[in-house]
């Protein structure tokens, strides 16, 4: 991990940044309510308790939760126990121990799902002769599952909330919130935008209503499994209905997203089987071909100079000026992305085809493909087979296409997206890439992949529930790994591993520290203003231009939107001692639109922090990058967030300056950024620096320049 462009800037100081570094079977008469959880750590410390009626468990203590003493056997039960049930002498014993592990399971089906994984990946780990790392404790845990799930740092309240709950249970309570949370979406809306290429701008016309439905899908928490047949099968115009925008993001080029969706949605290498026979997997062409079919009669491109309507466009000639007709192509471009299905297929071979299974310009007719030979016994198999041969079926080529690919029966859809979320969880992927599925038995742990793959499909493709399955297991819970990763080497997850944050995760952490939990208020809706004056009706007139024309101006500058630098704005902002912040309108401080990264332009202009931070111009999927660079740190030294943190209303500055001692303004920086005390060292350091002439303000550009702050442990 390439780490060093990042680490200089706090050595201009002397505060050390530290990084800190945890089945089912019969159920004993002893205790009712079992639910099996992660196993205790081999140093939690076994007694032997006993009940009212003589019975004994030898068990570790999890915690007390109202009247309940929480008991963890060696197998990985936890039982409840009622205080009337416990002897005297170990309900006094339990009253005064501190807890075990991962404290008490807020849900019994979570804890046992989350034991079993826990199980697999102890297996990979004992067969590598490794360890697993120690538990992280709850300062490390509340700042990672915060950035991981909701994509930014906790508050400085936040956090001191979460620190001072002595409950059993805090760490799946807070899980519980995150996933549940608006934050939750704005952080899967940022993986999958990259992962989709979801750009604001995209065939000389505006996309905002894919980007406001899937953003509606994440809300309305909709599986995984029915977003992407959404998708795979829309119709219409993009002005009617957003789901149409992953096949019109690539309008008129067939084949280049049939090759993104295979490798995007079934981790299928296929890209080189485009042009020929895959040289190091088992595709060929004329597989690649049979796919396309399934796409032979849906039409993605549209005459540009009318979305179809060449006659009318052909009338308007005479009626509007030259220079109405110049600036009502945008008018005609935003109309013509519409996909439609026709009776032809029109996929053939190409001409340069050099294969004995067919000639050049051969027609193709569709046909599945199959990792295994087992796989033609699957039912979705035959259900596709059945409609491909069922000449009256009403069901279109892309139905029977998406039906069989979001498929739990299908090899590869759930083992993609539970793959692809793991490594968003834990740095690296089960198998990498996460584009090439192919070889199962090339994962480093195959067994953990299938393993996810099935969570996956029991959980209905729940993204909300998957995710908060993996951080209540032990395997996420556990310390970061923070020596290098080798490229190509088998990762075995002892923790997950110390990695940079992304640029959504930096960005939308910087905002917090501005403005604080404000940071989720604002929402930016522009889908429904620009459909409504870029749509056309069927019958075009030269009067309807007209009336676009004047309304255009307006909504397009309206629309340009949160992402800009708001130095110019005419709006009055800071009029108050908070900054302003709505569902309307975003925060400004400093000239800076302090919004969540999926509430700004997607992507941002490229001088913007969010660029220069690895945010992918989102031409080519998963493209962001976390790598270190001297313009990141000169960003952090002297850009516009650096700026921001300083202003004197910014929230983790004004925190800071409203406690009565140094020593306190020096832990509520500690808390605001790293979500910890200063060990006796730093205080001691920054006390001096205080004393010496360094401010309060100087402190926040120090801890801002840290390595510890851009990292996710």
């Amino acid at each position: 991990m390439k780490i060093s462009s990042l680490s200089c800037v706090a050595s201009l100081l002397a505060l050390g940044m530290t990084a800190s570094a945890a089945p089912p079977a019969p159920v004993p008469a002893l205790i009712p309510e079992p639910t099996k959880q992660e196993a205790p750590s081999d140093k939690a410390v076994y007694r032997l308790w006993h009940d009212v009626q003589g019975r004994t468990v030898d068990a570790t203590f999890r915690g007390i939760e109202g009247e309940n003493v929480f008991l963890q056997t060696k197998d990985g039960y936890v039982y409840r126990l009622p205080f009337n049930r416990l002897v005297p002498e170990d309900l006094a014993v339990a009253k005064k121990l501190k807890p075990e592990g991962l404290g008490i399971p807020a849900d019994p089906n979570v804890a046992r799902a989350a034991q079993k994984i826990d199980e697999i990946v102890a297996i990979g780990l004992k067969s590598a002769k490794q360890e697993p790392n120690a538990l992280a404790n709850d300062e490390q845990f509340v700042r990672r599952v915060y950035l991981d799930l909701v994509g930014r740092i906790p508050t400085r309240e936040e956090t001191m909330t979460f620190l001072a709950d002595t409950s059993a249970s805090k760490r799946a309570k807070i899980i519980d919130k995150l996933v549940s949370s608006d934050g939750f979406n704005s952080r899967m809306f940022d993986y999958f935008s990259d992962m989709l290429r979801i750009t604001d701008d995209a065939q000389k016309a505006k996309f905002f209503t894919y980007e406001e439905w899937f953003k509606d899908q994440l809300r309305l928490n909709r599986p995984w499994d029915k977003i992407v047949y959404d998708m795979i099968t829309a119709d219409g115009k993009l002005l009617d209905g957003g789901a149409s925008g992953y096949l019109l993001r690539d309008k008129g080029m067939r084949l280049d997203n049939l090759s993104l969706t295979l490798s995007t949605f079934m981790g299928a290498n296929v890209a080189c089987a485009q042009c020929h026979d895959h040289p190091f997997a088992d595709w060929t062409q004329r597989q690649f071909y049979e796919m396309a079919s399934f796409f032979g009669e849906t039409d993605t491109y549209k005459s540009k100079s009318s979305g179809g309507n060449k006659g009318a466009y052909g009338n308007l000639r005479k009626e509007l000026t030259p220079e109405e007709l110049k600036k009502s192509k945008k008018l005609f471009l935003a109309n013509a992305l519409t996909i439609t299905d026709g009776d032809k297929n029109d996929v053939k071979l190409p001409d340069d085809y050099k294969y004995k299974d067919g000639n050049p310009g051969d027609p193709i007719l569709p046909k599945l493909v199959m990792w295994t030979a087992e796989d033609k016994k699957l039912p979705i198999y035959a259900m596709a087979d059945a409609a491909l041969k069922n000449g009256d079926s009403k069901e279109d080529l892309r139905e029977t296409f998406g039906k069989w690919m979001t498929s739990p029966q299908n090899p590869r859809f759930a083992m993609t997206i539970a793959n692809r979320l793991w490594k968003l969880m834990f740095g690296v992927a089960v198998k990498e890439p996460v584009s090439d599925l192919d070889n199962i038995e090339g994962s480093s742990n195959p067994m953990l992949l299938t393993h996810l793959a099935e969570e996956m499909k029991r959980l209905k493709f729940d993204i909300r529930a998957y995710m908060r399955l993996l951080c209540n297991t032990q395997a996420y819970q556990r310390e970061a790994i923070t020596k290098e990763i080798v490229a190509g080497e088998p990762y075995y997850f002892p923790g997950p591993i110390l990695r940079r944050m992304s640029s959504e995760q930096a960005w939308d952490s910087c905002v917090t520290l501005a403005i604080g939990d404000k940071v989720d208020e604002y929402k930016l809706k522009r889908a429904e203003s620009y459909a409504s004056v870029m749509k056309l009706s069927d019958q075009i007139t030269a009067d309807e231009i007209r009336s676009k024309l004047a309304s255009m101006g307006r909504t397009m500058s309206k629309n340009a939107g949160a992402g800009k630098n708001a130095k110019n704005s005419k709006r009055k902002m800071m009029t108050n001692e908070e900054v302003e912040v709505d569902q309307t309108h975003p925060a400004v401080l400093d000239g800076l639109v302090l919004a969540r990264a999926s509430e700004l332009q997607q992507p941002e202009k490229e001088n913007h922090f969010l660029r220069m931070f690895g945010q992918s111009d989102r031409q080519i999927s998963d493209s962001e990058s976390d790598e270190g660079s001297i313009p990141q740190v000169l960003m952090l030294m002297n850009g516009e967030a650096q700026s921001v943190l300083r202003n004197q209303r910014s929230l983790v500055l004004s925190t800071s300056m409203s406690m009565k001692t140094p020593e306190q303004q020096v832990e509520s920086l500690y808390y605001s950024f790293f979500s910890r005390k200063p060990s006796a060292v730093e205080l001691t350091d920054a006390m001096a620096a205080l004393s010496s002439g360094l401010t309060v303000s100087d402190l926040t550009w120090v801890l801002f320049n840290s390595r510890e702050f851009i990292f996710v442990q």
